[in-house]
């Protein structure tokens, strides 16, 4: 079972191919060529077929405590950090920048709060879906 979808996240659009039956809780998938295993979190619509939204909500995370992650949208190599851990930042701050094929691409934040995690340096190579830095929980904010 092979089904293809384009699909837009934070105005970014991939294309994605699920290999294997997306009624199972693990699925194999590529995007934009790139394989990765991921997790289902609720079932297809009743037609039997998978349903990507085109832009996800990014107040409404699929997964539990997914806002708090910001992962890689590309494979490349860090070339900068523009934060520190404890920093506050609104949604569209630079957080950092991906070489990617001679290019550099920019990272910025789709929410506010504060950097809890910084998990890449600048050199290092990253895969798509990479996690890059995590924000302190919605707990820690109120606190």
């Amino acid at each position: 079972m092979t089904n293809r979808y384009r699909i837009t996240v934070e105005g970014q659009t991939f294309d994605v191919v699920v290999l294997d039956d997306p009624r199972q809780p693990q699925v194999r998938v590529e995007v934009d060529g790139q394989p990765l295993t991921v997790s289902v979190e609720s079932g297809p619509p009743a037609s039997g077929t998978a349903a990507l939204p085109s832009q996800p909500a990014p107040t409404q995370p699929s997964v539990p405590a997914a806002d708090r992650w910001v992962t890689a949208p590309l494979p490349g190599i860090i070339k900068s950090i523009a934060v520190k851990i404890g920093q506050r930042v609104t949604p569209g701050d630079e957080l950092l920048t991906i070489e990617a094929m001679k290019m550099d691409n920019v990272v910025r934040a789709g929410r506010a709060g504060r950097i809890a995690v910084v998990r890449v340096s600048v050199g290092r190579q990253v895969a798509y879906g990479d996690p890059l830095i995590e924000f302190a929980g919605q707990e820690a904010e109120r606190g």
